[in-house]
């Protein structure tokens, strides 16, 4: 379809358009969501967000796709409180997923937008290839979700706080011996999970390792540390 077609060309992640092609269902749900969001005017509606983001991380020029979410994953996502979901397909390309029944969908919408925005312009600067390392992608998500803290504190990020303490020691002794290996379903595991990894693991995991980098090294604001090396980041904050 165009929007396939626009978004697939020349991004450097063209298979994360997969994880939103599940068909979806013309039912009542999806037309309650349709007649939420069609009013919305969205460019009036993230505007302040967007200045705030683009003033601490200067980036690309972003489009920006805002669709509902497949009613279809909705039970799921409202178990763990998450009503939005976003990819970046590349820089300068994201596509955001909106349960518009959530009550606090607008709330977490400014931190997901910052979350993604992070993603395009580290993107932009930094892609070699799409076969990341457990560790890149652990602090590429971390990272990110880090930046989005730091803008939208108040915001409840639930994905950050998938397991306590012990559970991430349990899950980060699981990922180690992966932990430098390309092409390996490790990252997928440690997002998605499976009997052992609890779903999001690896985001919780990436935000701490990057927050306790931030609590060494104040003074290495978030336009430098996007360009430092995750071997890097993970030694100098002691996460281990």
């Amino acid at each position: 379809n165009v929007i396939e077609k626009e978004y697939k060309e020349q991004a450097e992640y063209p298979f994360i358009l997969e994880s939103i092609k599940g068909e979806i269902e013309p039912n009542e749900e999806l037309t309650e969501f349709l007649g939420e969001l069609q009013p919305i005017d969205f460019k009036k509606l993230v505007e302040p967000s967007l200045r705030k983001i683009i003033t601490e991380l200067p980036g690309p020029n972003t489009k920006i796709l805002f669709i509902p979410m497949n009613p279809a994953y909705v039970d799921f996502f409202r178990k763990y409180q998450i009503a939005i979901t976003a990819i970046t397909v590349g820089f300068g390309k994201i596509i955001v997923s909106i349960d518009p029944t959530s009550i606090n969908w607008e709330e977490q919408l400014a931190y997901v937008l910052a979350h993604e925005y992070h993603h395009s312009v580290w993107t932009s600067r930094n892609f070699k290839t799409k076969d990341f390392t457990p560790l890149e992608y652990l602090i590429f998500e971390g990272r990110a979700d880090s930046f989005a803290k730091k803008l939208f504190p108040d915001v409840n990020n639930p994905w950050t706080q998938m397991i306590g303490k012990s559970d991430e020691k349990r899950v980060w002794n699981i990922i180690k011996p992966e932990l430098y290996k390309r092409d390996t379903e490790m990252n997928d595991l440690m997002m998605i999970g499976n009997e052992e990894i609890p779903y999001c693991s690896g985001y919780t995991i990436g935000f701490n390792i990057v927050e306790q980098f931030k609590k060494y090294y104040p003074e290495i604001n978030d336009s430098i540390l996007i360009d430092i090396e995750p071997d890097k980041i993970l030694k100098m904050s002691l996460y281990d």
